[in-house]
């Protein structure tokens, strides 16, 4: 086989081991996106050396046989062009086996028409040698299965180069360039292959093609080194750095921002879109201690909040310098932790040990006032009890302890039955039972149970509550709450004071008023009955109690989805406002006057 180089065969030769090398370099890349540019490359290479080698050839077999191995590349080019984009971009998932043999099938049978084209003339019909030109050049006539792998070819590489514009045209803008090279060094060989099928060829028969790959190893070699063009791939940067949940800033080594990821979008909010190419004291204005630490050769960590209002966020801040392979400061990088609900949940549990140690407070005062007030009335009885049974007591002397023992059976009754209630909420929770009752019919019901100690301390009494008075809530609750109350201003009242009860009622709420003109409270006090302290003082006839009472009365009365609130001042008595709904729970509870 005769060989006569030209210059036409000597650049093509050239060029097709210059893309070889380069592709050989590709090759021992580790990334599926790189390995398949490199597959295309070789291919290129392969399409370059061949149509060199024809170039070269002085007769028509010598041509014949460079053109079955020029379409080994010619048939897969645009398959393995169109897997490599699919990788780039991301898309990977299109390449099932079904597309895969409907890609890859056409190059096939493309060869394979090529390779038996003398016995069936499907892919050129005539074939011939032209000697006009100053050295001999192939010509042929198209056949049928020509336009077909012409219209597969340009199709694939059509999609491919859609693919890779809108990679372009959403990518980062620090990735904009990168993909502006493989763009243009994309274009150069498939323009030139047009031009080629619209007729302009040198010497009427030269493919240019060949020829732009030239200039494409140009292109992608002045990228690698420029760009470092395949050192990051923007689908692995996408699935690694957009990837991370906490939000990410590069910056340069002059301290402007290169790059950020989705998160931390998020948290720069209208600003992210201006953030590539701004700075720190662009991006948070009145933190110049972010701007120093980052500044800082370290590095370190610090808190800060980041957005407006309710979007408010607090972060956690971990600053790293990045240094080159000379140990040169490049860059740093910025990793923000959103702690925003961890900062929650750690004030949520310092509130919560801080009522723990307040309810540990008041358990331990309740169970003392509990030992003393409990112990002192049945210590009185056992005592009376006794010293009768001994027959020391006359019976008249026993008949006139009777009022004493009453009243103390009487107090530790009503202590017994708050703390029993008390530690059934506290230890089991209270079974709500809401229903539709008439408030002055309870009310009735329970003053009975104070008739006695109106009179014996000189009390009056009155009552004008409304007779069509009705509440949504639990009865038995609020018949607790209605004694305690009472029971209160019972306890601070003086010979001659006054107790009443009245209501106000709307249209959704029902507010009883149980008010006294006893001793009153000074505002420290008014302050603390609904708290955690507990509060408990004798009456003016040195009645006791636990302090219980009220604490029960405030928290059956919100379970019912009511309000209740107090006014007292010393000396003029006290008035304790309950609001229940008539219907449910509703908006707002009525304010009694």
């Amino acid at each position: 086989m005769d060989l006569a180089f030209n210059g036409y065969a000597v650049t093509l030769l050239v060029s097709g081991v210059l893309v070889l090398l380069f592709a050989a370099y590709l090759a021992v890349r580790s990334e599926s996106a790189v390995r398949w540019f490199s597959g295309m490359m070789s291919l290129n290479a392969l399409w370059a050396i061949t149509y060199a080698l024809e170039l070269a050839s002085a007769d028509l077999p010598a041509m014949w046989f460079w053109i079955r191995l020029e379409y080994v590349a010619i048939a897969f080019v645009p398959a393995v062009w169109f897997v490599f984009v699919l990788k780039y971009v991301g898309r990977e998932a299109w390449f099932t086996l079904r597309n895969g043999i409907l890609i890859f099938g056409f190059p096939v049978l493309t060869l394979l028409a090529v390779w038996t084209n003398p016995w069936h003339r499907l892919h050129y019909r005539n074939v011939g040698l032209d000697t006009t030109g100053p050295f001999p050049l192939l010509s042929f006539e198209r056949g049928p299965w020509y336009h077909v792998h012409t219209v597969f070819f340009y199709a694939l590489v059509g999609f491919g180069l859609f693919l890779l514009i809108a990679r372009f045209r959403r990518a980062d803008r620090v990735y904009r360039l990168q993909n502006m090279a493989i763009l243009g060094g994309a274009l150069i060989p498939w323009v030139s292959n047009f031009v080629y099928l619209l007729g302009f060829r040198p010497y009427g028969h030269i493919d240019p093609t060949p020829f732009a790959f030239l200039g494409t190893s140009l292109v992608l070699g002045f990228a690698l080194v420029r760009f470092r063009l395949f050192d990051v791939v923007p689908l692995a940067r996408e699935r690694v750095i957009e990837g991370i949940r906490e939000g990410m800033l590069v910056l340069d080594r002059d301290g402007r921002v290169i790059d950020l990821n989705t998160t931390m979008r998020g948290f720069l909010g209208d600003k992210a879109d201006q953030a590539v190419g701004g700075t720190l004291s662009a991006l948070f204005p009145g933190q110049g201690f972010l701007e120093g630490v980052a500044a800082a050769a370290e590095g370190g960590r610090l808190e800060m909040d980041l957005g407006p209002g309710d979007d408010r966020r607090s972060v956690d801040v971990h600053v790293t310098p990045l240094h080159d392979e000379r140990a040169n400061r490049c860059g740093t990088l910025l990793i923000f932790w959103d702690i925003t609900d961890r900062k929650h949940a750690s004030q949520l549990l310092e509130s919560q040990a801080a009522q723990l140690r307040d309810l540990n407070q008041v358990k331990t005062r309740m169970l003392s006032i509990i030992a003393h007030d409990l112990r002192s009335p049945l210590a009185t009885l056992t005592g009376v009890l006794q010293v009768a049974d001994s027959g020391m007591l006359s019976e008249q002397e026993f008949r006139d302890l009777i009022p004493m023992i009453s009243r103390g059976v009487t107090d530790a009754s009503g202590l017994l039955e708050n703390l029993l209630h008390w530690s059934k909420s506290q230890l089991e929770g209270e079974v709500i039972q809401p229903e539709r009752f008439n408030l002055k019919e309870l009310i009735t019901q329970n003053l009975v149970l104070f008739e006695k100690k109106l009179a014996e301390k000189g009390v009056k009494l009155s009552e004008a509550v409304a007779a069509d008075a009705e509440v949504f809530a639990d009865r038995d609750m609020i018949s607790l709450v209605i004694r305690n109350l009472v029971g209160n201003a019972v306890k601070f009242c003086r010979p001659g004071d006054r107790i009443g009860l009245s209501c106000l009622m709307d249209a959704d709420w029902t507010t009883l008023c149980v008010a006294d003109t006893g001793v009153g409270m000074d505002p420290g006090l008014v302050g603390k009955l609904f708290g955690f302290d507990i509060v408990s003082r004798p009456g003016t006839q040195q009645e006791r109690g636990t302090g219980l009472g009220l604490k029960l009365c405030r928290d059956f009365v919100e379970k019912n989805g009511g309000k209740i609130r107090v006014e007292s001042a010393p000396g003029k008595g006290s008035r304790f406002f309950v609001s229940l709904p008539r219907r449910g729970v509703v908006a707002a509870p009525a304010k009694a006057a």
